[in-house]
């Protein structure tokens, strides 16, 4: 994910998660919660299972720094014997590229751990099988060629909008409002199937919420009346792939930590396993009134806490380092 996109207010954000609600996946009322449990950390409920998934963006790293405390849970977690597993809508980037970038925040992840919906395009592609000709939302350095049948970047040339027999919205990096308003107006003349391989709204960048490609998908859908197809939280394929690489534990020995309540939250209560939200460092963070968004969604986590590490980086600190405080 690029920091070279648009920027949404959290109030524009909710907003969109709450109209474009129902062409995400449904819940059932009897999966959610009663009530919330606020606890300090990840560490204080952590004995209660055995695989712990994580959401990257906004729980392990906001932007390019890992949040304050996640690295010395993380580690905590794997030399206590617990199985993680990090999942990520980041369809922008190799799975070789996201684990470096997280081994540079200090985390040791490997392929066994990543699920990332990237690997879930060229299969929902291949499920269109009467289509053969695709328009990609990709900057021209993204590697078209793991994808099948024809495809091609699309640009500002609106004749190429028309001669597609379908989009696939992968990585909003550079993409203006030209390029936007060419795909709705090409979809409002003749609808066409849209695939999203990264169906986040936004996306927590450090100071700023990042405009990413569900976004556009949906706006697109508006005007068309075509739903997305989307791969990646909160859709299943990811958690689907957590199941099956993990099938003797069972799901309510399973925990997704995530900062959003329209995927991460979401995502665990469809899959069927407990779920745990923080609020700072992630698309929360700043936002006091937790309760009253539950309220709005008509979503709760099992768990709510400020960080998955919050306190433990203090703690860690020398006692003379009167600035180890957390961000």
């Amino acid at each position: 994910m690029s920091i070279n996109r648009p920027k949404l207010s959290f109030e524009q954000a909710i907003a969109a998660y709450l109209k474009y609600a129902p062409r995400l996946p449904q819940v059932d009322p009897k999966s959610v919660p009663a009530q919330t449990q606020y606890v300090e950390n990840l560490m204080v409920i952590a004995d209660e299972f055995d695989l712990i998934i994580f959401d990257a963006f906004g729980v392990l790293n906001s932007g390019a720094q890992a949040i304050p405390g996640a690295v010395e849970t993380v580690s905590g977690l794997q030399k206590s014997g617990k199985k993680l597993a990090v999942v990520t809508n980041d369809a922008s980037s190799s799975a070789e590229a996201i684990l470096a970038r997280h081994r540079g925040r200090g985390f040791d992840f490997n392929t066994n751990n990543l699920i990332s919906s990237q690997q879930f395009v060229a299969p929902m592609m291949e499920s269109y099988t009467d289509l053969k000709y695709w328009g990609v939302m990709a900057p021209l350095h993204w590697p078209f060629d793991i994808l099948p049948g024809k495809v091609s970047p699309l640009g500002k040339d609106r004749a190429l909008y028309d001669a597609v027999d379908g989009f696939v919205l992968i990585d909003s990096e550079s993409w203006s409002d030209i390029q936007q308003n060419h795909l709705e107006e090409s979809l409002a003349a003749k609808p066409r199937p849209i695939l999203v391989g990264n169906p986040d709204i936004c996306a927590p960048m450090g100071a700023f919420l990042s405009v990413e490609s569900g976004y556009f998908a949906h706006k697109a859908a508006d005007r068309c009346g075509i739903t997305p197809d989307c791969v990646g939280k909160p859709f299943g394929h990811v958690f689907d792939e957590v199941l099956r690489r993990h099938p003797d534990i069972a799901r309510d020995r399973i925990l997704m930590v995530g900062d959003t309540i329209h995927t991460d939250v979401l995502g665990g209560l469809a899959s069927g396993i407990k779920t745990l939200l923080v609020r700072q460092g992630g698309f929360l963070d700043g936002q006091d009134d937790i309760e009253g968004l539950f309220v709005k969604s008509g979503l709760r986590p099992h768990f709510c806490a400020p960080a998955i590490g919050y306190g433990i980086a203090e703690a860690k600190a020398a006692p003379e380092d009167k600035n180890a405080v957390f961000a």
